[in-house]
């Protein structure tokens, strides 16, 4: 059997570099501007998407839960812009049987200046 004249000799040394120059250019371009990421991003990535989704519907019934509560807005109102996710955790413990912790707080004290500012704007 003859071997093609492109796999002899330096055309042969050639023909392998461009090959070996091919795959690590469509890898870097893949990765820099392709958008290609790993599995350990990929991860991250997912769990910050479940965890934005989950907040998107979990915030509004949030501040719901602690509107409705007995002197919360003006103990919010009263406290400072560092303490006010504390006054939410004093307020509301679990909303749809997801506990309160310090980003789902902060995003509900967000939610609640939020609608402290509609109000305001209405007024």
């Amino acid at each position: 059997m003859r071997v093609p004249a492109i796999l002899q000799g330096e055309a042969r040394t050639r023909f392998l570099q461009g090959i070996a120059f091919g795959a690590v250019a469509a890898v870097t371009i893949g990765f820099m501007w392709g958008g290609w990421v790993t599995g350990g991003t990929a991860t991250a990535m997912r769990a910050t998407a479940e965890s934005s989704g989950r907040m998107s519907v979990l915030v509004p019934m949030c501040v719901a839960q602690f509107t409705a509560a007995d002197g919360a807005l003006t103990k919010f109102k009263a406290a400072g812009p560092y303490s006010r996710d504390n006054v939410i955790g004093e307020f509301v413990k679990t909303v749809a049987s997801t506990n309160m912790d310090y980003s789902f707080a902060r995003a509900c004290a967000a939610g609640v200046e939020a609608e402290l500012s509609k109000a305001a704007a209405k007024s």
